[in-house]
This record gives C-alpha cells, structure tokens and sequence, in this order.
C-alpha cells in the first residue's frame, strides 16, 4: 500500500513539475526581451533529452541579467529557475534511487517555491501595471 501511495505521489508530483515548467516558459515568452525555451512535453514525445530543458533553464538564469526588469524581478527570476530544477533533479533521484518520503517532500517543498516565486513576480507586475 505504501509503494502506491508513494508512486501516486511521485506521479502527482512529475506533473506538477511539468505544468510549473510550461507556466515559467509563459513567464519567460511575456518579458519585455521575450526568451524562449524548449517545450518540455513536446521533447519527451521527441525522445530527447531532457537535460536540454535544464540547460536552458541554466541559461535563462544569465539571460535574465540583461532584461530591462528591477533587480527584484532578476532575483525572483534566477531564484525561481533554481526551485525548478532543484525539484526536477530530486524527481530524477527520487525515481533512480527510491522514491524516499524525504525526496518527495523536497520535491513538493522546491515546487512550492516555485510557486512563490511566480506569484511574487506576477504580483509585481500586476503592481506595475497599476502605476501605469
């Protein structure tokens, strides 16, 4: 029964960790230098690798230096990356080494900061467009 419910809640978390992964390509696509990156579901279709997803994630976090956006918005941003492959990588241990109760908690705890981060980002747009 354990192994079920673990399993139920790796599968939840992998979700989890895709959407917010599609949810920070949005992000990414609506800066004033829109930047791109690759579809994560789509490359897992393809076969490839996913590593690429991270690389670019890695990269969105220089990237991000030269966007005309408050040094808050460049923290939350490299801060928000950062959350987001922290919960990927322990998904990928989680599902090499056992899925140990403490390496889903640090999933789920990196995806809710992953979810912090986005929400102060958005508010802070929300706060900008009201000065508008």
């Amino acid at each position: 029964m354990a192994d079920h419910d673990a399993r139920e809640r790796f599968l939840a978390l992998a979700e989890g960790v895709v959407g917010a992964y599609a949810y920070i390509a949005s992000l990414l696509s609506e800066l004033p230098v829109p930047v791109i990156i690759p579809d994560l579901v789509l490359m897992a279709d393809e076969g490839r690798d996913p590593t690429d997803a991270l690389l670019a994630l890695h990269r969105v976090r220089a990237v991000v230096e030269d966007e005309p956006i408050s040094e808050k918005d460049r923290r939350c941003f490299e801060h928000l990356m950062l959350d987001w492959i922290t919960a990927y990588e322990m998904l990928a241990l989680a599902k090499s080494a056992g899925l140990a109760p403490w390496r889903l908690d640090a999933v789920e705890f990196a995806l809710n900061r992953v979810v912090t981060w986005i929400e102060v980002i958005e508010n802070d747009d929300e706060q900008d467009d009201d000065e508008s």
